[in-house]
């Protein structure tokens, strides 16, 4: 089912400005700016605006990533989303998310040089780091 999706009513909820493709300018990428409408309207349809709007928080509203508006990053958030176990996390999920700098797991992943779509291992490492600090929270409760 397709949902109707307003990605510029979405965007200005999350203090996002959707910018065109044509005035990308890869040096000078600011905070909250973002080029991928595409790429929000696609995740909009499939998804909801709800599950659109808490996939661009997440990466806006957390430490340091509000920059990492890039399609692989939001493709991969909004994946990870896509687990029941995770978005049922509610607001814990950004206290994760502030402990994850998504622009060294993009790093990361490019880094790896699978061939494989850059948000398919994005959403691996990321999937790998909320496990890591499940593992750690845990560990911190049975000590105690």
């Amino acid at each position: 089912m397709k949902h109707r999706t307003d990605i510029f009513k979405v965007a200005e909820q999350c203090g996002i400005r959707l910018l065109k493709p044509a005035d990308h300018r890869p040096l000078h990428r600011r905070p909250r700016e973002c080029f991928a409408k595409k790429t929000l309207k696609k995740i909009g349809q499939r998804h909801g605006e709800a599950h659109l709007a808490l996939t661009l928080r997440l990466i806006v509203e957390t430490r340091d990533n509000a920059t990492e508006l890039y399609s692989e990053t939001i493709q991969a958030v909004s994946s990870i989303l896509e687990n029941p176990a995770i978005e049922s996390r509610g607001g814990a999920l950004f206290d994760e998310f502030d402990r994850i700098a998504l622009a060294e797991i993009r790093r990361d992943a490019r880094q790896l040089g699978l061939r494989l779509p850059l948000s398919h291992v994005m959403r691996v490492l990321i999937a790998m780091q909320l496990q890591v600090h499940d593992r750690i929270a845990s560990d911190r409760g049975s000590a105690a």
